[in-house]
């Protein structure tokens, strides 16, 4: 396979896995959307081993083999996987922070060893880890500059990260597990073998609606930072804003989240061109 045909591989794992971000990198400056494709399926690829694996002890060895991997592709070797050559040179070209990096690769021991998330702390740290990190490695791969480039990642990835917990409640609790915290759902009186049974139950409702709650805040902030509140010197450059174009699918995505009727058995959808025409508007 040669470097065109990997590339246009790549991109199909990206737009399979996560399209919206897919179809915001069309929108990145030419020069990047290849770099952030690979980004998009490396943590594809990591988020999709729970599925692959029966146990924790198997799940940690894919991981491992993923931290090992995209270093020996950052040192020019070849792996034979075509995600992690194309994101080992992403890696090395980039110089992306091998910190971020540890950290999304770690989160993911989450997903392969436990069902239920223990507590909120456990969750923000998590989200910190995942989608913000995604953010913050976007931000990096475009050169965004601004000071505030880190908090609008950190910011941006609750918010994000929160919609996506809640999209995806309805498929992860028939695998029996759930992002939902466990402490957060027993201050609502109810709990997580209550979701894998299947039962909507009103705490849940209330607990999904102070979660839209906290996502729009944290988008709010999320914005804030990134257009420097009309500051000169203090928002993100034009560049570096396209990282972030994700977010402005967060309020049409908690408008589909508060119209679902039963949030253990729909998925939260928005019209496909309703996404492009945000994302089109918000560039």
């Amino acid at each position: 396979m040669d470097e065109g045909e990997r590339a246009v591989a790549v991109r199909r794992i990206a737009r399979a896995a996560d399209p919206d971000r897919a179809i915001a990198t069309l929108f990145a400056p030419a020069e990047a959307r290849d770099d952030l494709f690979a980004l998009y399926a490396f943590n594809a690829e990591l988020a999709r081993i729970a599925d692959q694996v029966s146990e924790p002890a198997l799940g940690a060895i894919r991981l491992q083999w993923w931290r090992e991997a995209i270093e020996r592709a950052a040192g020019g070797e070849t792996t034979g996987h075509l995600v992690a050559d194309a994101f080992g040179e992403v890696l090395a070209r980039r110089s992306l922070s091998r910190n971020r990096i540890a950290g999304l690769i770690d989160a993911r021991t989450f997903d392969v060893g436990e069902t239920v998330m223990p507590d909120t702390r456990t969750l923000d740290a998590y989200l910190f880890d995942t989608t913000g990190a995604l953010f913050a490695l976007a931000a990096e791969i475009v050169g965004a500059k601004g000071e505030k480039r880190d908090l609008v990642a950190e910011t941006g990835g609750r918010a994000y990260g929160l919609v996506r917990v809640m999209r995806s409640l309805p498929t992860l609790a028939a695998k029996g597990r759930t992002y939902l915290a466990a402490d957060a759902l027993a201050r609502h009186d109810t709990n997580p073998e209550t979701l894998f049974r299947g039962e909507t139950t009103s705490g849940l409702k209330t607990l999904l609606a102070e979660m839209r709650g906290e996502a729009q805040a944290a988008l709010k902030e999320a914005r804030f930072h990134l257009v420097g509140a009309g500051m000169t010197g203090t928002g993100l450059d034009e560049a570096g804003r396209t990282a972030f174009l994700p977010l402005c699918l967060v309020e049409p995505y908690l408008a589909a989240l508060g119209k679902v009727r039963d949030p253990l058995r729909q998925v939260a959808s928005i019209n496909p061109l309703y996404r492009l025409w945000r994302l089109m508007r918000s560039r």
